[in-house]
């Protein structure tokens, strides 16, 4: 911060002692003497002529000098700014890198912890204003109840990712999931949460279909489960039509 200051102050310096040789150098070239004037007067205004041109060159190399100090400074600073900033940047590096550990473990720890087990009385799906989506097709409304209800069904699906998306024109629900699952009691536990998923599903009116795709990482092997529950009318009950495992 002192060096700042210091840098403006000679600046401010080099800008007064500039304008005024500038001024003074105007003034004498401005200066306009009759031609019958004494000898020794002239003279006279050759030497303060002569005087100020040497306080021009004394000016310009004070000038220099101030200018070479102000640069100095202002590189001084700046090395020291760019210092800050490469530390700040090691910082936040540092930072970053603890938390993708974090949140790595905390991923590690949530795929070793038993998942719940699918409330009978469901997550509250008929409470949604599924009938405006339908008929208004509401894409920010839509929006917004797919992200509760993947915040809703992650603590019974136990995956890192749970993405929901309602296709309106073929009145279709799908689920996709992607993580860890596990043990294969939690497997186990989240084909269940999937059909008792199903089942609360039956009071949204004008679906038809529930598509569910898990993309499933056990001992870095790659596994899918896939299942697909449809009805007719929204009388009924989703049945599972088809199921690769």
């Amino acid at each position: 911060m002192i060096v700042n200051w210091i840098s403006i102050g000679v600046l401010i310096a080099v800008f007064i002692i500039t304008c005024r040789r500038i001024a003074i150098k105007w003034q004498l070239e401005r200066l306009r003497l009759p031609r019958n004037l004494p000898l020794s007067f002239q003279r006279k205004l050759d030497y303060v002529k002569q005087i100020e041109q040497n306080k021009h060159v004394s000016a310009l190399l004070f000038l220099t000098l101030f200018l070479g100090v102000g640069l100095s400074l202002s590189t001084f600073s700046l090395f020291q700014l760019n210092k800050q900033l490469y530390a700040l940047e090691e910082k936040n590096n540092a930072l970053g890198d603890r938390l993708y550990k974090v949140e790595k473990e905390q991923k590690q720890m949530n795929t070793k912890l038993p998942i719940k087990a699918y409330p009978q009385k469901g997550i509250g799906l008929k409470d949604y204003s599924w009938e405006q989506i339908f008929a208004d097709e509401n894409r920010e409304k839509q929006y917004e109840i797919e992200n509760d209800i993947s915040e809703k069904v992650a603590p019974y699906f136990g995956l890192s990712t749970t993405l929901i998306v309602l296709d309106i024109p073929t009145q279709t629900l799908n689920i996709a999931l992607a993580g860890n699952s596990g043990s294969e009691e939690n497997k186990k536990q989240i084909k269940d949460n999937i059909k008792t998923f199903a089942k609360e599903a039956k009071d949204i009116e004008k679906l038809t279909q529930i598509t569910f795709q898990m993309n499933l990482l056990n001992d870095n092997k790659k596994n899918m489960y896939s299942c697909t529950f449809s009805r007719e009318n929204a009388n009924e009950d989703f049945v599972l039509i088809q199921e690769d495992d």
